[in-house]
């Protein structure tokens, strides 16, 4: 099935399902099109700078399990490095 919104319909539905998902139970069905909604509009909107790397990353992936591997990926060193004791508020 192919869906068309545009990028104001699709970022008020992520929102919507963001809200629904916080206020209710697990729901994996919903956590997946929410995963797969804002991969999506992160590879409509593009950025700048780091999000500019993961927009990029967004449109070069082929499937939604692909491109958050390759953001994990990416992310796993800064991730890795602000978690370090040095780095943290005492």
């Amino acid at each position: 099935m192919d869906l068309q919104l545009s990028l104001e319909e699709a970022e008020r539905l992520h929102a919507l399902l963001e809200e629904t998902l916080e206020q209710g139970p697990e729901d994996r069905e919903m956590e997946k099109v929410y995963r797969l909604l804002g991969w999506r509009i992160l590879a409509e909107k593009g950025g700048s700078g780091l999000t500019g790397k993961i927009a990029d990353l967004a449109r070069e992936a082929d499937s939604l399990e692909e491109y958050e591997r390759a953001r994990d990926q990416m992310l796993g060193p800064i991730l890795g490095g602000l978690e370090r004791g040095e780095n943290r508020d005492p």
